[in-house]
């Protein structure tokens, strides 16, 4: 949804309902998802353990959708004839729309075989890891976008949602996009955890050789992409007998991106590198542990929404994220357990050619939680839990251009859960989730000046959990 009406009033001083649709009244989404795997481990004796994971996925999506890409005012619409007809006193309140009608088949394999090792060497304890990872992935696309135009203006001040007619396809203002997208990746690894008396050491890496293949089925043109990296992560820690233990680590990332731009070009892999200085509270006389860390992470190729309104993303510059971290569990009592955490991030973009010295949209810069429950042990109420807690999100910027802010907001939670052990029934319960119990209205976050979301609606969720 736009940002007027949501973050801000509309220019009539109101806001858009939270229940507001900026679709056709035909609209429609359909999800078929299937998937198989397994786990396997076994253990030849004391120093060699073998590991293996296997998935397979399948993912069907379908969907009509007219969608809204911001009232006219925006400039993001300064193309839109619709827009340029209207007074300029009424381009506050009309949202320009656009629609898709797609059709994907998403196809996913993975698999990876881990080899554990334990031995020592001397005086010095290894855990030694070695393995091999193979990932596929298929994507076929078969849509077709509506541009500026494609679909009538929607009156914000009188919304009035009529069918829209997804057969016309208009080339005039619209046009197909069936793509093809093929991804291979295999990563071999090694990591060897090693540990000299009160000394910590962590040392690994990994070679990733990733093949992509982009078949623009409308131009009927090919973008193929291979590339290899060694990364390597490293660390250090110390363990005090008073139950402190300060660490220090390193690691890098290589993430080869499984999405393709609108003229199905492959964007190039996202690097990163990351340094973390933390210390950890594991008391041997109390249940406490308490965490805290700094880092600081650089991050390169980020992808994010087109500034220009498109259903697809653009490569944006490096991202440099540096922040603290910290959580505490205590059981204040048998009965009694709380948990609180605070994070503090401070993100901007350091490459660039628009947006450098930017923040990057929808990263709160302070954000923390607090969750305290109380376990009946003695009386009728024996095994029932009651919890409650809060989710604070500081504000954050709504689009990479930092335009505008979206507030901050709390939101409180609650919890009702049975222990089935007091009637025959170990490691079985029956729970009553509630999120957002007191029906907050918030904006949670936006993306651009077109694409903001409202946050989620009180939840009540029931969950049985059974274990023979």
């Amino acid at each position: 949804m736009p940002k007027e009406g949501t973050v801000e009033p509309l220019p009539n001083g109101k806001r858009l309902p939270t229940d507001f649709n900026e679709g056709a009244k035909n609209n429609t989404y359909s999800r078929n998802e299937k998937m198989v795997g397994y786990s396997f481990d076994h253990e030849f004796n004391d120093t060699f353990t073998v590991r293996q994971n296997l998935r397979f996925a399948e993912n069907k999506t379908s969907q009509n959708s007219v969608y809204g890409y911001g009232v006219c005012s925006d400039p993001a619409n300064a193309y839109s004839k619709q827009c340029a007809a209207l007074a300029p006193a009424d381009k506050g309140h009309y949202l320009a729309r656009k629609y898709v009608v797609d059709d994907e088949k998403l196809q996913n394999f993975s698999v990876d075989t881990q080899l554990q090792s334990k031995f020592a060497t001397g005086d010095i304890d290894h855990t030694l890891l070695t393995g091999v990872d193979f990932m596929r992935m298929r994507n076929d696309i078969n849509a077709w976008f509506g541009y500026d135009d494609s679909v009538p203006l929607l009156n914000l001040y009188n919304p009035v949602n009529t069918d829209f007619d997804f057969n016309a396809k208009d080339p005039a203002n619209s046009g197909p996009y069936r793509i093809l997208n093929k991804q291979k990746q295999t990563g071999v690894y090694v990591q060897d955890q090693a540990q000299w008396d009160k000394v910590l050491v962590t040392l690994g890496g990994r070679y990733d050789w990733a093949d992509q293949e982009s078949l623009n089925r409308v131009a009927g043109t090919t973008d193929k992409r291979d590339d290899k990296q060694f990364t390597w992560r490293g660390g250090v820690n110390y363990l005090f007998d008073n139950g402190v233990t300060p660490y220090f680590s390193y690691s890098e990332s290589f993430e080869p991106s499984s999405q393709v731009g609108k003229d199905g070009n492959i964007f190039a892999p996202s690097k990163g590198k990351q340094y973390e200085v933390g210390v950890k509270y594991v008391p041997e006389d109390r249940p406490i542990v308490v965490t805290g860390a700094v880092y600081n992470l650089t991050k390169t190729n980020n992808l994010m929404a087109d500034p220009e309104g498109s259903f697809f993303s653009v490569e944006g510059g490096e991202i440099r994220a540096r922040g603290v971290e910290i959580e505490a569990k205590a059981a204040l009592s048998a009965s009694v357990n709380v948990v609180g955490s605070y994070t503090y991030t401070d993100a901007e973009y350091t490459t660039d050619t628009t947006y450098k010295g930017n923040t990057p949209a929808q990263v709160p810069k302070h954000m923390a939680s607090l969750w305290a429950d109380y376990t009946f042990f003695d009386g009728p109420l024996s095994g029932l839990t009651l919890g409650t807690g809060g989710r604070y999100t500081g504000s954050s910027y709504g689009d990479p251009a930092n335009s505008f802010k979206v507030g901050s907001y709390t939101v409180v939670d609650a919890l009702v859960r049975y222990d089935l052990a007091r009637v025959g029934m170990a490691g079985s319960n029956v729970a009553l989730h509630v999120n957002n119990l007191f029906d907050r209205e918030y904006v949670a976050s936006c993306f651009n000046t077109y694409g903001c979301f409202w946050g989620a609606e009180r939840q009540v969720v029931a969950t049985a959990t059974f274990r023979f």
